[in-house]
């Protein structure tokens, strides 16, 4: 499948979605990265999790986005 970059969303704190979507497929990944505190209260890091979405909303999470995609690719070929 080819995956193009079909949007991105910034928002004040830092947070940033970028949704990826392929021809022909309803199922897109979807990548977030959020700010989480440090434990020490001062300043924070960025966390990315990419999220495999279904067009019934339901959601899976994983850790690379290589093996987002890889999923998405695989639930449309199981159609």
């Amino acid at each position: 499948m080819n995956w193009i970059k079909a949007g991105t969303t910034t928002h004040p704190d830092g947070s940033k979605e970028i949704r990826y979507v392929s021809d022909g497929t309803k199922i897109y990944v979807e990548s977030r990265t959020r700010p989480i505190k440090h434990a020490n209260g001062i300043g924070c890091w960025m966390s990315t999790s990419y999220f495999v979405i279904t067009p019934d909303g339901k959601e899976k999470e994983f850790w690379k986005l290589q093996l987002a995609k890889d999923a998405a690719e695989r639930m449309e070929a199981a159609k």
